[in-house]
Order: structure tokens, then C-alpha cells, then sequence
């Protein structure tokens, strides 16, 4: 049976009960169960938990009986995808490529142990929390069939990992070419020499947002990271992405256009993180594109808010779509993908405002965040 016919319906509650009762029944399950550091559920064929030990029910403050029988393992981690179909957990698009859904599937097919790392955007309020869990799925039959599953938060190895890695590929490349240009400026004429000297006080500015680029991520993945509003000129805000992109090693022989298009002329927002989302926005934007060709960095003045978007030519695939904003994913290869990530994390949840995308093959990619017109006042 597919997981969409699996999914389409849910258990009655006297089913879930039954269930529970006989797994309750069973001694030896109870006891290895309690003997578990990871949180460990068991689920009937349609993905609901009829029993789980005590650490899921502490850690998510949670009633055995009243709130997470029959609950599906997306809805109890509050995953911003459980609730975009009436369906629940698993029956979205985007679930199709979740890592916890797809153990359950193959478990279920195969009837053998399964193990798949899942990647969770969780939402409490108004913030948004990415969540790496290793998920294993082993199926066992009592009276029925039923999913032992056990999941470990990984998430802090991997971001550490992750954040590690990328900061030192960024840094070494912005290093070597800061290198490469200060070995060629010795055999220059004194005219030649001021353009380098130009680009490498550029490339040392490069070095030195990557490193504050870094220490802002930290500092908002664990909620430490403050924001400071003022009014800024959007004009001006344009126009220090565009000087700051002009000698990035992404936009080499390639093109911005700069469009303003708002009749408030100003926004208020915090400078620091607003140019961090911005400019994560045009350096994709570059990277997407092939030499020759331009993208456009425009503000537009929608009503009640301010919209900053940056365009390409290039069509995102579907698939990818669907992942755009998980913290590892990225097209780029492995390691990658705090960019869009980070996006989201700092313009909504700090920046309080609404980050998204369009992409078509007729009109190629907008990244935009829209920011609330507010004063300080």
C-alpha cells in the first residue's frame, strides 16, 4: 500500500486505544522503552503514535492519553508542513521529501529496520526553528503491525559542522583571490596599481562580513541576537549592496541593475541583518546566472510594506523548490545551503518581516523579502 493511501485516513481514537492497550501489555516493551535516551514512539500503519515513552512526553509537555495518541510524529514537532493539507503529517507536496516520512515508507515496504536523517522547519510562534533528527523505523507485529521509532536530535553536530565548514570554504576562497591580487600588484604601472589596491580593499571587506556574517548566525540560532531598528534610506541601501557586490568573485563579468521603485524613499529595519539577507539574495542571484548575463536587485513599494526582491533568468526545478529554505540544502553541492536558510531565519524571525520566491520557466527566479512599514514610534 502507498503511503498516500496509507495517509489519506487516520485510526479512530477506540482504535488507538486498543492498540495502546496491547502494547501496554507487553512488559518488555514498556521496560526497553524507559530504558531509551532517544525519544522512541510507536506508530500504526498510518503513521500515528499509539505509545511512546516518557521522553517524548516530558520533552514536548505532552499528555499520553489526552494529546498524542493518534498524533502523527510531524505534528508533535510542530513541523511547518504537518497542516498544509487536511491530511496532516505526510500528505503535503513538500512531504514527499522528508526524511522521516520516507524511513517510515521503506520500513513499511521492505519490513526491515530503516534509518534516513530528517530536516524539520519548526515554528513556535513566531519563530522558526530548523530541527536535523536521525530517524530509524523497525516494524514489529504483535496482534498488528506497528513502526518502532527512535529519533535523536542531531541538530547542533550538524549545524556546527555545516556553519564550520562553509565558513572556511567562503573565507579560504575570498583569501585566495585577496592573494592573488595582492602577488600581481608589484608589476603594475601606479595607475594599475589603485584598481587593484580598489579591489583588494573590496575582497578585505568580503573577509570581514563573512566573519560577522557568521558570528550574526550563531547569535540567532540561539536566540541571542539583537536587533536594531532605524530608518534607512532605501536608496542607499541599493546602492551599498550593488558596490558590494561589483568586485564578489560570484559576479565576474556579470551585471546588476538596481531598480527603486518606492514612494517612501525609507524603510525602518535593522541595517546589519536587512544588507545580510539582501545580499545572500544577489549572491545567489549571481551564482545562478552565466557571465554576460545581469540580475535585478529592486525595491518596490506595495501598500502596507516594502518589497526588496532580487531577479534571475533561471528556473528552479520543482524538487528543489520544495527545500529551498532547509538549512543543508542547497544545489551547490554538499555542505552547503545556509544561504536561503539564513533568509529566512533572520527576516523573519528578527526582521519581522515575510521572506519567500517565485519561480517559473517563463520568468526565471524573485527572491524577495517584504518589511512592514513601521516607524520608530
Amino acid at each position: 500500500m502507498s503511503s498516500v493511501n496509507r495517509l489519506a485516513s487516520r485510526e479512530p481514537l477506540v482504535e488507538i486505544l486498543k492498540s495502546r492497550a496491547e502494547i501496554s501489555g507487553i512488559e518488555y516493551i514498556k521496560d526497553i522503552l524507559a530504558s531509551m535516551s532517544s525519544i522512541v514512539c510507536i506508530l500504526n500503519k498510518q503513521n500515528q503514535i499509539v505509545f511512546s515513552n516518557d521522553i517524548l512526553l516530558q520533552k514536548y509537555n505532552f499528555d499520553l492519553e489526552k494529546n498524542i495518541l493518534g498524533v502523527r510524529p510531524g505534528e508533535v514537532f510542530k513541523c511547518v508542513n504537518a497542516n498544509n493539507e487536511t491530511g496532516g503529517c505526510g500528505t503535503s507536496e513538500r512531504c514527499e521529501y522528508c526524511g522521516a516520512r520516507t524511513a517510515f515508507d521503506e520500513a513499511w515496504e521492505k519490513m526491515e529496520k530503516v534509518i534516513h536523517e530528517c530536516k524539520i522547519t519548526s515554528r513556535k510562534g513566531d519563530e522558526i526553528y530548523q530541527l536535523d533528527l536521525e530517524v530509524s523505523a523497525t516494524p514489529v507485529t504483535f496482534e498488528k503491525q506497528y513502526l518502532i521509532v527512535a529519533i535523536n536530535d542531531i541538530t547542533e553536530q550538524n549545524r556546527k559542522i555545516l556553519l564550520e565548514r562553509i565558513f572556511f570554504h567562503d573565507i579560504l576562497n575570498i583569501a585566495g583571490s585577496l592573494q592573488g591580487v595582492i602577488d600581481l600588484v608589484p608589476n603594475l604601472c601606479e595607475e594599475e596599481q589603485d584598481t587593484y589596491l580598489e579591489i583588494a580593499g573590496s575582497l578585505t571587506e568580503q573577509i570581514i562580513d563573512e566573519i560577522k556574517g557568521q558570528q550574526q548566525m550563531i547569535k540567532a540560532e540561539s536566540g541571542e541576537l539583537q536587533v536594531h531598528l532605524r530608518i534607512l534610506n532605501i536608496e542607499k541601501v541599493l546602492n551599498k549592496l550593488g558596490d558590494h557586490i561589483r568586485f564578489h568573485n560570484v559576479s565576474h563579468e556579470k551585471k546588476i541593475k538596481i531598480l527603486n521603485h518606492t514612494g517612501s524613499k525609507v524603510v525602518c529595519s535593522d541595517e546589519t541583518l536587512l544588507t545580510r539577507v539582501l545580499l545572500n539574495m544577489v549572491k545567489n542571484a549571481m551564482e545562478a546566472v552565466q557571465q554576460g548575463e545581469e540580475i535585478v536587485l529592486e525595491a518596490t513599494d506595495l501598500e502596507d510594506r516594502v518589497r526588496f526582491s532580487v531577479h534571475n533568468n533561471t528556473y528552479i526545478p520543482r524538487e528543489i523548490q520544495l527545500q529551498i529554505f532547509q538549512r543543508s540544502y542547497s544545489t551547490k553541492g554538499n555542505n552547503r545551503g545556509v544561504g536561503t536558510y539564513s533568509m529566512k531565519l533572520l527576516g523573519e524571525s528578527y526582521l519581522k518581516g515575510c521572506v519567500g520566491f517565485t519561480s517559473t520557466e517563463e520568468a526565471g527566479t524573485t527572491f524577495f523579502i517584504d518589511l512592514p512599514k513601521i516607524t520608530l514610534d
